[in-house]
């Protein structure tokens, strides 16, 4: 579970963030994003099955082969 903790906290605190147009750009978004996956990746084989199962049932159908997971 650390590695999914991680990813979210990083994703919470990002989003939590005071952050406008001028100080961040698409590329800052980018970035943040790639880091969480990157840790997503690093996850054991039981947090990367439980992450396909949740997206799948969310209708994210792609989203674990989009990060590199599947």
């Amino acid at each position: 579970m650390e590695s999914i903790s991680k990813a979210l906290v990083l994703a919470i605190q990002y989003l939590g963030s005071e952050r406008n147009d001028e100080d961040f750009t698409e590329d800052d978004d980018l970035k943040v994003v790639e880091d969480m996956a990157a840790i997503i990746q690093g996850a054991s084989e039981n947090e990367r099955l439980t992450l396909i199962r949740v997206a799948r049932e969310l209708g994210l159908n792609e989203w674990a082969s989009n990060i590199g997971i599947e």
